[in-house]
């Protein structure tokens, strides 16, 4: 709001004394003439710019809260037990079958002749 003085024309009144004439009896009258110079209100123009007011349309801004969940990676640290692993060799047998040519023994008979020892006792 801007607030501008403008001169306005202003009416200034002032009293003026006039002797008023009182009229005498005289065989002679003269009239007197008195020149009274009275100011008289003039009018004076000034060229004043007036600021215009303009009325506009005021935006008016709402501030909205809106929350959103956004999401954040969070480290999180825990203790955890893992196992050790051991490695132990082991002998495993599996049993396979698998077939193989065995030669049968073959019986051959031989007669063989024996000789008899006959044993003897003698006594010396």
């Amino acid at each position: 709001e801007q607030v501008v003085e403008v001169p306005v024309p202003m009416t200034q009144e002032e009293i003026v004394h006039v002797p008023k004439i009182i009229p005498q009896e005289r065989i002679h009258q003269q009239q007197v003439e008195q020149i009274v110079e009275v100011p008289v209100p003039m009018t004076q123009e000034e060229i004043v710019h007036v600021p215009t007011i303009v009325q506009q349309q005021r935006d008016h801004h709402i501030h909205v809260e809106e929350i959103v969940d956004v999401v954040v990676e969070q480290r999180v640290e825990e203790i955890v037990h893992v196992p050790v692993i051991q490695s132990q060799e082991r002998i495993v047998q599996n049993p396979i079958e698998v077939e193989v040519e065995v030669p049968r023994p073959q019986l051959i008979e031989k007669t063989i002749e024996v000789p008899k020892i006959q044993i003897e006792e003698k006594i010396i």
